[in-house]
């Protein structure tokens, strides 16, 4: 059978996008690219297993439908979020503006991204994420001297958020600025000792000063950041990171020959498999802005396929906080969800009986408990 394909021009609010999907029978995926003036802006790959010859009828159905489900997935995911940010343009919320904005962010939309915490700024000039996230927008086109200096902003607001330090580390490690580097990572690693990314770039910083900065006296001999890159790697090893478990044995044969050049090449051009950022915070993000402004695009199925997003992403990257607390708040919609469906069924009940007392006491506590979890969730997610 040959690769099935599909594509689509996108106008949604005065921006014209292109989305084309292939499947890649050799490799097993299914590849679905995003193109905004003929740049590439995002991509998305699905796996899907591989039958033997004589079900290629079979096989054939399923992948057109796998393809056919991920196209149209994204241009209507293109789609939702054009109009969630219509929506939130209406009210001032600068919690909103910053989700949004994130979602922009991963999707490489800077621009966009970038104007909705300059948003959420104006509504809340004190929001330390609102400058967080603008340092990280800024970090992601290259401009780290003034990502450097919203992060610093950050900080001057709100000293509790390890991974302020963490960007601003990366930002300096960026500019080759070691010994500042240095100081902003180990402060992350002290406030959430478990910060692999962290204890990641630490690695980066201690191997990279040698190549660039060995007499720097204000970072630890040569020998000493030897060590200790080596205790992080090795650290990172007892982690099970699932790439990195991966990358591990290649570093340790480049370690052991001094190749310190290679180790580093390795390792950033890896980071983000290692750490990819839906992992860190997308899921949830996404869930947040189709709960609170999608309507209907948070249907069962969706809520369904967001679980099991965070369950995989879980079983990679059990010890992620924001994985678990994001489940909990699915499994409450599911909750409420299902005290909304024993409505409609209490409902039918009287329908059918109308002088059934039981029925009609169990509707009104439904009604009641269905408003307080409404409320909760809302509380949760504001």
């Amino acid at each position: 059978m040959s690769d099935i394909g599909y594509n689509d021009n996108v106008d949604v609010a005065g921006r014209k996008f292109h989305v084309q999907t292939a499947s890649n029978l050799e490799k097993g995926i299914a590849r679905c690219e995003v193109f905004e003036s003929g740049k590439l802006i995002t991509l998305q790959t699905v796996n899907f297993e591989r039958r033997q010859a004589r079900d290629e009828q079979s096989m054939e159905q399923r992948v057109r439908r796998i393809v056919s489900d991920l196209h149209q997935e994204t241009i209507n995911e293109i789609d939702l979020i054009f109009q969630i940010a219509g929506k939130v343009k209406k009210i001032r919320h600068a919690p909103s503006n910053i989700k949004l904005g994130l979602i922009f962010l991963y999707n490489n939309l800077i621009k966009d991204a970038i104007e909705q915490f300059e948003t959420a700024l104006s509504i809340d000039p004190d929001s330390a994420a609102a400058l967080s996230n603008l340092g990280l927008a800024y970090i992601q086109v290259g401009n780290n001297n003034k990502a450097i200096q919203y992060l610093k902003q950050a900080l001057s607001k709100n000293k509790n958020y390890a991974d302020v330090y963490h960007n601003l580390g990366l930002a300096y490690l960026n500019e080759k600025q070691h010994y500042r580097a240095l100081q902003n990572f180990q402060e992350a690693i002290r406030m959430n000792p478990n910060y692999d990314k962290a204890h990641y770039n630490l690695a980066i910083v201690y191997l990279e000063s040698i190549l660039t900065d060995k007499g720097d006296t204000l970072l630890p001999p040569p020998s000493i950041r030897l060590e200790r890159a080596q205790q992080q790697l090795i650290r990172l090893k007892e982690a099970h990171l699932n790439i990195f478990d991966d990358l591990y044995p290649r570093i340790e044969a480049a370690m052991a020959k001094s190749e310190i050049e290679k180790v580093v090449e390795i390792l950033v051009s890896n980071r983000d498999r290692v750490f990819p950022n839906e992992i860190l915070s997308l899921i949830g993000v996404d869930f947040y802005l189709k709960f609170m402004y999608g309507g209907k695009g948070l249907s069962n199925q969706v809520i369904n396929r967001f679980e099991k997003k965070l369950y995989h992403a879980i079983d990679e990257h059990p010890n992620y906080a924001d994985l678990w607390n994001n489940l909990g708040i699915v499994h409450l919609i599911q909750c409420r969800n299902l005290f909304l469906q024993a409505l409609g069924e209490f409902d039918k009940a009287l329908e059918i009986n109308p002088s059934f007392e039981k029925a009609r006491k169990n509707k009104k506590l439904v009604e009641n408990d269905g408003k307080e979890f409404l409320i909760l969730l809302r509380a949760i997610l504001r």
